[in-house]
């Protein structure tokens, strides 16, 4: 996975001084390098998208089609290719943490609107100052307190997590994701008269 304070070719070493062997980076670097864009996703997590979605039709970026994480009617795999396929119902997204992110995120907002997707929840890092968590800013979210740990991890992740809901019930995101931490909604648009003054 990328992040903003490492660069790809910083990804599994860092250098400690000029002249000194480059080391490995510490128990969390998987995190920050591109070695791996999975993370699975904790069981409580599953069990409130199920509470709040009724169940899942389908997890377009599983693990599996006969071992899966999240228990979906259907499951698109890599080999699938869930970008090229509709996604109908309801859906659960916790898609891969490297620079496609962008195009898995528009996926799901374009799915959702042509009105395939019926209701949606994705699990996504918190980086809010990105292009595709802008593209996410209509639908309520909830920013995670603390880190999470993924399923599967010894560690907790070294960025913090949010869930997004695309969907006609947000009081149902409320009830099933408040226990995560603080649930959002943006107040003003861009074409508020009143937005203009700040």
């Amino acid at each position: 996975m990328d992040s903003p304070l490492l660069r790809r070719d910083d990804a599994d070493t860092m250098e400690d001084a000029p002249g000194r062997p480059a080391r490995s980076l510490h128990r969390l670097g998987v995190h920050f390098s591109s070695a791996s864009t999975e993370h699975y996703t904790p069981p409580a997590i599953i069990e409130a998208v199920i509470a709040c979605l009724g169940s899942i039709d389908l997890d377009p970026c599983s693990n599996s089609h006969h071992r899966p994480r999240v228990p979906a009617r259907w499951h698109f795999t890599r080999e699938d290719d869930g970008l090229g396929q509709p996604w109908e119902g309801r859906v659960f997204m916790n898609p891969p943490y490297g620079r496609v992110i962008d195009r898995w995120v528009d996926k799901l907002v374009n799915e959702y609107r042509a009105g395939r997707t019926t209701a949606a929840v994705a699990l996504l890092p918190g980086r809010i100052d990105t292009r595709w968590f802008a593209r996410l800013r209509d639908f309520p979210w909830c920013a995670v307190r603390g880190r999470l740990t993924f399923l599967g991890g010894a560690n907790a992740a070294p960025f913090p997590s949010t869930l997004h809901y695309l969907g006609p019930d947000a009081a149902a995101f409320v009830r099933s994701f408040r226990v995560f931490g603080d649930v959002w909604q943006r107040v003003i648009s861009e074409d508020d008269e009143d937005a203009r003054l700040f």
